[in-house]
């Protein structure tokens, strides 16, 4: 079964308590692009997965800025 473009959702949840963001993606390139940058899954079900990488390695890139997440 193949999901639709609205149901590849990837969602970053992190808080300030901890240095590690937990990242669950449903999006094959989500999850390439997380591989290719040195992160491995620490769970995998079903065509999501779960990683968790370090909050500071994270950045949100707009139109017109680009934030770092420290």
């Amino acid at each position: 079964m193949s999901l639709s473009e609205q149901e590849k959702e990837t969602v970053i949840q992190f808080d300030e308590s901890t240095n590690l963001a937990t990242v669950y993606t449903a999006s094959w390139t989500v999850a390439r692009t997380l591989k290719k940058a040195g992160f491995q899954p620490i769970r995998r079900k079903d065509g999501a997965w779960w990683f968790q990488i370090p909050v500071h390695a994270m950045s949100i890139a707009g139109e017109k800025q680009t934030t770092t997440i420290c």
